[in-house]
């Protein structure tokens, strides 16, 4: 097996910090040089990770950046959107019309919608990281409200039952955008095309259609957003009027394992983890008692409009790992799950872990975006996950298969997990030069290069 030795780390690690700082606006770091010109949500907290090894200034500057858009009400958007580059990239700032509500931000141009919360862990994570522990703690006393506030947020707006478990109302929202597993609430969706509005893709002059969601996939994107732009981005009537809510495993597990940060950092800096505790408590349970299939040994989604149970698919659902979230005989389902034909190897074909989608489904698509390919942060989640149960030579096992791709093609965006593709494919698929599978790379090699 391939293993760190066989490559040059240094020079490895020179690329991925050539590329954070080639994508560097002055404040934030752009996920890719062309595409996505803005900050993105939860890309700037898997960046700050990769800067927490050598340059603080610009870990800090990361997350300081994200929030100075964070709205009144404690949501962090998916986008904050560079003035020099608005209109490279649709949805722009003027699309989403959050003028219109009272709880947007007032001194940023920003989206309607949010995105996975990793900043918990993204902040302790840099504190772990930090030389200077004092800095550090003064940094960590400046975010921590910030980041109480947006989980406070979803608590509060975005779990209607009090179960423990937020929902997402956009696929954007999940990180995971055109995954499979939006499919059938996406297609329950109705509306007259006619009454769309109006709009043209920029994402395809960057990249291959083929590798892009569809044109059926963005008119419903562009229908949901105009639903919570004649909703005033009032959260009440967002919820009544929009057909897509969804609690999502990945999307909790993650507000999980920054829950469980925060109650760690808040022991650091003197305040009270009760609220936090009780969230956490509240959400493992949920998530164990409501979205975990003991059947298939994966944890699935939940359809709250439709009020029905979404089989998972995705690896989305295997996430949980991370956030300590299942027993370790849940856990050894999953691991189960990860190195059966379902995610791995299967008789006709050599796999790389992890594709993003059951590789043996007919809705796998090795290069279209979260419908297949292998993405370095959720490899790089798994990764922290299964070492935690003690599964060290799986967990291993991703991280050497995620340098390997990155070694053989670049610093794509994501890459084709069938193996005997090696050789064939000149390159990774989505943006190159893409800043998390740089800064992520960092991450995994810091221990080669301290």
């Amino acid at each position: 097996m391939y293993t760190t030795a066989e490559v040059d780390v240094k020079t490895l690690v020179t690329e991925a910090k050539d590329i954070l700082a080639g994508n560097w606006t002055g404040s934030f770091t752009k996920p890719a040089p062309n595409l996505y010109p803005h900050q993105w949500n939860w890309d700037a907290g898997f960046i700050a990770i990769g800067y927490s090894h050598y340059d603080m200034d610009r870990a800090e500057s990361e997350l300081r950046s994200l929030f100075s858009g964070q709205w009144k009400n404690g949501m962090v958007p998916q986008i904050l959107f560079n003035p020099e580059f608005d209109y490279n990239y649709f949805p722009s700032s003027d699309f989403w019309e959050t003028w219109r509500s009272f709880e947007a931000c007032e001194t940023r141009k920003t989206s309607g919608i949010t995105m996975p919360a990793v900043h918990g862990f993204v902040l302790q994570r840099i504190y772990q990281n930090a030389k200077d522990k004092g800095r550090a703690l003064n940094f960590v006393k400046e975010m921590y409200p910030k980041i109480f506030k947006m989980h406070q947020y979803f608590y509060n707006n975005r779990d209607p039952f009090n179960e423990g478990l937020v929902y997402i109302r956009h696929p954007w929202e999940s990180g995971t955008d055109n995954s499979p597993t939006w499919d059938e609430p996406m297609e329950k969706i109705t509306f007259e095309k006619i009454k769309i509005p109006p709009y043209k893709r920029k994402d395809l002059d960057n990249g291959h259609a083929e590798h892009r969601p569809t044109d059926y996939d963005y008119n419903r994107y562009i229908h949901l957003i105009d639903i919570y732009r004649k909703c005033d981005y009032n959260e009440e009537a967002i919820l009544e009027r929009c057909p897509f809510v969804i609690q999502d495993p990945l999307f909790n597990c993650i507000l999980v394992k920054s829950n469980q940060a925060l109650i760690e950092l808040a022991g650091l800096i003197g305040e009270d983890t009760t609220q936090l505790k009780e969230w956490n408590e509240k959400s493992i349970y949920s998530m164990n008692d409501k979205l975990w299939n003991p059947k298939t040994g994966i944890y699935d989604a939940y359809d709250l409009h439709n009020d029905e149970r979404i089989a998972m698919e995705a690896s989305s659902g295997l996430v949980p790992v991370f956030a300590h979230i299942p027993t370790q005989a849940q856990a050894q389902q999953i691991v189960d799950r990860l190195t059966g034909p379902t995610f791995s190897n299967t008789a006709d074909q050599q796999i790389y872990l992890c594709p993003s989608y059951n590789p043996t489904s007919k809705k796998f698509n090795p290069k279209k975006y979260w419908r297949g390919p292998v993405w370095i942060n959720m490899n790089w989640m798994l990764h922290h996950g299964l070492k935690h149960y003690g599964f060290d030579d799986l967990a291993q096992q991703f991280k050497q298969e995620s340098l390997e791709l990155i070694s053989h093609y670049g610093f794509y965006e994501y890459f084709d997990p069938i193996k005997d593709v090696v050789g064939k494919e000149k390159q990774g698929y989505g943006s190159h030069r893409f800043s998390w599978s740089a800064a992520l790379c960092i991450d995994f090699l810091h221990d080669e290069i301290d």
